[in-house]
């Protein structure tokens, strides 16, 4: 019979550190019914009958939020979907003893055997404090066992009491859980002052017999350290410093390791087509739908990795909630909080990593506001579009410094619609209110390595697994608008007018076309073809037909056919942008050569004979890809973390519909001046 242990405790108590070494690599994580806070449960290493549930951090079984209402929904029996824990395995803080056996007598009210890991030690050592686990163990009345370094015999002699109970499911009850029992049939959680008078009173006279105090306290390594981390001045030249090391990591550091992914994809992608030469059809959807549809979502893998491991660490640490404590006063209008700095810092690089972070926030209202407008941070996706566009249009007119003027406002453009829709999301549709941020400062100690490798595994792999197959289907879904109907006649057409353009003959450029050792000049003349079909093929695909159809809508925004074909194919990703653009003006690797595109969009002339894009039409569309939600990997990703359909849908129309307003506003008021 399967055996059903709730593992509950103070939040920073050390809960993730005794999961993951009682369950190790027997992890399932995924989200509680009917809510976005996280459920981990697994297995006990080498004991397949015994679940684990990791419950969430609670100081108390009287809610005040949802992470605590679950908590003590899932203790007392009372959440849909989970059955009643056989045993409670509580974690004690041994530095927060008071505070942890306040939970502990609730617990024993609700009459499961229950089992204690007692963590912390060290840190209550450094404070001058020792715990005598014996007299601890006597007075609450059930077994405990030190964790405090999980060490293997520390783990190993856990799992024998941990089995050694599941064995029995006997286990007696404290003192405290007598004393209360009497009182009442059902346990009562309140706060009543007279109860928690009663309570507490029991507790410091376990306290006085428990614990020794040292006569001079050592002055406390925590304290020393805060002196300068939470200083009005070198705080925040160290917050600066520490946060911009972590945004530079994921934005830089992830892109070498980013580029090789994206190479090594297009290296199985020529591996397809010269293998499958004889079906271009197969081999356009292997190449260009499933292996380029699979490296879109593996080449955010980098930044996710990097953005958890480095979150992790800070808040192993303990700096994490001193970087949010800072930040609050800067976001508190708006009704976020402190906690969403770093995913929307994150969302900077990429807003799947960023938005993947607001898992940390605790409260659901300020998480939820905070994920959406993640998007409108302007990650690295659009860099391309802008320096595609400032360096064609802006640059050779204005120069480099208003060039670094126009980069640097279009990243900030997003920061501008953001904070305000934030503001309105609280007020008006989550009705959040200004709600009180409570943060608990917790002691400095070294990353527990195991912990921060564990949660850099479980972000990617479930990024991969819940994100990775939406993405991948609608990948080859867009492959499939792009490439058909991919006719004969297209081929024909363009052989044609190359040919024309050569003062050759159909059959005499076909002839180059198909020898095996052209000259250089042949080369060229095939390569040059090939680009000219690829934007042939484009223009008459399905996708191409509909970009002409739409036409008219973009082209108040000063957009005509071919931007719009561009942008159509863009919604999925933003990358495909630019690449797009090189397929419809015959540029080869335009995102490696944006000057030569560049060149041709500044060239461009309309059927007048005047030039079809400016300076204005550059800021409409870099303003519209600024502010809208052209990324399916985003919107899954917010679909998986609200559960909701619904709020992905919301997202991208509102954002959306805001970009368009915003270059129609540029475009239409710009034409006014100039």
């Amino acid at each position: 019979m399967k055996i059903k242990i709730a593992l509950a405790g103070n939040p920073n108590a050390g809960k993730t550190t005794v999961f993951n070494a009682l369950c190790g690599a027997r992890q399932r994580t995924g989200n509680f019914a009917g809510v976005t806070v996280e459920k981990k449960s697994g297995t006990l290493k080498e004991h397949s009958e015994i679940e684990i549930l990791d419950v969430p951090g609670t100081y108390s079984l009287k809610a005040k939020s949802t992470d605590e209402t679950i908590a003590a929904n899932v203790l007392t029996g009372n959440y849909a979907g989970e059955t009643k824990p056989d045993i409670v395995l509580v974690i004690i803080d041994a530095s927060n003893l008071k505070r942890s056996l306040y939970l502990v007598g609730q617990l024993q009210e609700l009459g499961v055997p229950m089992l204690g890991a007692v963590t912390m030690t060290d840190i209550a050592a450094r404070r001058g404090l020792t715990l005598d686990i014996q007299k601890l163990e006597h007075a609450l009345g059930f077994p405990l066992c030190e964790v405090t370094k999980a060490t293997g015999d520390q783990i190993a002699a856990l799992t024998q009491k941990i089995v050694t109970s599941a064995s029995s499911k006997t286990i007696s009850q404290s003192s405290i859980r007598r004393n209360h029992a009497k009182k009442a049939t059902r346990p009562r959680f309140t706060n009543d002052a007279n109860e928690m008078e009663v309570r507490y009173r029991t507790i410091d006279a376990i306290l006085k017999k428990v614990i020794i105090k040292a006569l001079r306290p050592p002055t406390s390594i925590t304290a020393r350290i805060d002196r300068v981390l939470t200083h009005r001045l070198f705080g925040l030249f160290a917050f600066t410093v520490i946060i911009g090391s972590v945004f530079f990591s994921i934005y830089a550091g992830a892109q070498p390791m980013m580029d090789g992914i994206d190479g090594t994809m297009k290296m199985f992608g020529g591996w397809v087509r010269s293998g499958l030469s004889s079906y271009p059809v197969t081999a356009s959807l292997i190449a260009d739908g499933m292996i380029a549809g699979a490296g879109s979502v593996i080449v955010f893998l980098p930044q996710i990795m990097i953005l958890f491991f480095f979150i992790s660490v800070l808040e192993e640490t303990g700096y994490m909630a001193r970087a949010a404590f800072m930040v609050d006063k800067l976001l508190g209008w708006t009704g976020l909080n402190g906690r969403s700095f770093i995913p929307l810092l994150s969302s900077f690089a990429c807003a799947i990593p960023g938005i993947l972070s607001a898992r940390a926030m605790p409260n659901g209202r300020a998480r939820m506001a905070t994920i959406l407008v993640a998007p409108l941070m302007s990650c690295s996706a659009r860099l391309p579009v802008y320096v595609l566009f400032i360096g064609a249009f802006i640059e050779p007119r204005a120069g480099a410094l208003w060039a670094a003027v126009a980069l640097f406002g279009m990243h900030l453009v997003g920061i501008v619609v953001a904070l305000p829709l934030a503001y309105l999301l609280n007020r008006k549709v989550l009705k959040a209110g200004e709600g009180t941020f409570m943060l608990e400062l917790p002691e400095y100690r070294l990353p527990h390595w195991p912990n921060v490798f564990r949660r850099v595994y479980d972000a990617g792999s479930d990024f991969i697994k819940t994100v990775g197959t939406i993405v991948f289907a609608l990948s080859v879904v867009i492959w499939a608008l792009v490439y058909f109907p991919h006719s004969e006649k297209t081929y024909n057409k363009e052989l044609s007018t190359f040919a024309q353009s050569l003062q050759l003959n159909s059959a005499s450029l076909t002839k180059i076309l198909n020898k095996e050792k052209p000259t250089e000049k042949e080369e060229a003349i095939k390569t040059d073809f090939n680009n000219a079909l690829r934007a042939a093929y484009l223009r008459d695909s399905l996708m191409g037909r509909f970009g002409r159809t739409i036409e008219p809508i973009f082209e108040p925004l000063g957009f005509d056919w071919k931007i719009s074909v561009a942008v159509l194919s863009a919604f999925p990703a933003r990358e495909v942008f630019v690449s797009t653009l090189g397929i419809i003006f015959s540029v080869t690797d335009a995102e490696d050569n944006p000057t030569q595109l560049g060149t041709k969009l500044v060239n461009e002339k309309k059927s007048d004979g005047t030039p079809a894009y400016s300076i204005l039409v550059a800021i409409s569309i870099m303003v519209f890809f600024a502010l809208c939600a052209q990324c399916m990997s985003t919107l899954a990703t917010i679909r998986r973390e609200l559960m909701s359909t619904r709020w992905a849908v919301t997202v991208f129309v509102v954002l959306t519909t805001l970009a368009y307003l915003a270059s129609l506003g540029v475009y239409q008021i710009g034409r006014l001046f100039v």
